[in-house]
């Protein structure tokens, strides 16, 4: 690609986080690859979640002023400002859909330490590792979810995530919190993103 093509249309400044155009390619393809593994986890993510707190909460969980943090709720107003302006109905799965990847992350922070406990999390991750295989806390989760927003936000937002030192692991990080969900899962979606 001409540097004329290059500034005009990548961006000079966004260019120059890369050595050259070949960096560039590679950290598109990275990014490409990326893409299954983090929809499956943030899909799975949502939906898990929905799942448990309709049981453990209620159907209307989305609006219970008790178990959400006011931040919480204020991302769950702006999720039904979006859809009434969009004029689509707004319905609980739409709501769920609407919610940032973030909103669920941030359900494992500590404001949300003591409505979801241990006995929550294997709820949401059906296989969780047992106690004695290794510890999985809630503190631990968050950690690991928010170290894959952080890689997802980059990837969905066009920045490099190539020569990261931080991102070494991820699809690894990736795969394994699909585990925690479900083996199968995990290796279907390493298998679509191999085809």
């Amino acid at each position: 690609m001409k540097k004329s093509l290059i500034n005009k249309f990548i961006s000079q400044e966004r260019f120059n986080s890369y050595t050259n155009l070949d960096e560039y390619n590679q950290n598109l393809i990275l990014s490409k690859n990326a893409y299954i593994p983090l929809s499956i986890l943030e899909v799975t993510l949502k939906n898990s979640i929905n799942e448990h707190l309709s049981v453990k909460v209620g159907q209307n969980w989305y609006e219970n002023q008790e178990f959400l943090t006011q931040d919480s709720l204020k991302k769950i107003k702006d999720a039904k400002n979006i859809l009434f302006k969009r004029g689509e109905k707004i319905t609980k799965s739409k709501i769920v859909a609407e919610l940032s990847f973030g909103f669920w992350v941030n359900l494992f922070k500590k404001p949300y330490a003591k409505k979801l406990r241990t006995y929550d999390l294997k709820k949401i991750f059906l296989n969780l590792p047992s106690k004695k295989d290794r510890i999985i806390s809630r503190e631990i989760l968050y950690k690991e979810l928010n170290h894959i927003r952080n890689f997802r936000n980059r990837v969905f937002h066009y920045e490099k995530i190539l020569n990261k030192d931080n991102f070494e692991n991820i699809f690894d990080e990736i795969y394994e919190l699909l585990e925690f969900f479900d083996s199968e899962l995990s290796q279907y979606a390493r298998d679509l993103n191999n085809e």
